[in-house]
């Protein structure tokens, strides 16, 4: 892998790059359109696979094979970073979300039964901690660690949003809490007070291409 981090200077100073800033022109082309789109396309099976597991276990369901497809999301999602970081790279990634989303399936089994998920949180928050260190490790310019952990954190609280609605048959908060939690992984939320805040997806796409451009060069 061929690495560049881009560096500019403001009045003979060096400053970091972020991740908000606009990629280099070189890489604005089919072949980094496709690149992410097929990244959305990832994230859009791994929260629907969150969604699916909330249908299928509030609904009375047979909830392990959802269980299984959403643990291979995850994994198919750490296969994304192979070219670019190598295999023991995604495999750590894909290991982390998985048992990001197992968590979670423990916070639903809680929520059915009445229990407090307090401890179950904690865990989270150690998960969601430990894979915005390593990425932000990776890749240190374009995946800032405080704001990958911010996008992970409000991907679980939702979900727990999304169980409780389900739990309760409120459907309308449901369907919000669904809304947002692919607004969150795949699509972005506009306008959101930290500029470049797009989406989990976006931003993993966008940091690659920035990191190392001449991988997307035509």
């Amino acid at each position: 892998m061929y690495t560049i981090t881009h560096t500019k200077y403001v009045n003979g100073r060096l400053v970091k790059p972020l991740a908000s800033d606009p990629l280099p022109t070189v890489v604005i082309n089919e072949r980094t359109m496709n690149f992410r789109m097929d990244n959305r396309t990832l994230w859009t099976r791994y929260s629907l696979g969150m969604i699916n597991f909330s249908v299928a276990l509030y609904s009375g369901m047979e909830s392990e094979n959802v269980s299984e497809n959403l643990k291979r999301a995850a994994f198919a999602c750490g296969n994304y970073f192979t070219p670019y970081y190598g295999l023991n790279a995604s495999r750590k990634i894909g290991s982390l979300l998985s048992v990001i989303v197992s968590n979670g399936e423990r916070v639903a089994e809680a929520l059915k039964t009445g229990a407090d998920i307090a401890a179950y949180e904690t865990i989270w928050d150690k998960q969601i901690n430990e894979l915005a260190n390593y990425l932000n490790e990776l890749n240190p310019n374009y995946w800032p660690r405080d704001t990958l952990d911010e996008m992970f954190i409000n991907l679980t609280a939702l979900w727990v949003d999304n169980f409780r609605a389900r739990l309760a048959k409120d459907f309308a908060t449901d369907s919000v809490s669904l809304d947002n939690i692919l607004k969150v992984a795949v699509s972005g939320i506009p306008n959101h007070i930290h500029k470049g805040y797009t989406s989990i997806a976006d931003l993993i796409s966008r940091g690659i291409i920035a990191q190392s451009p001449l991988e997307f060069s035509v």
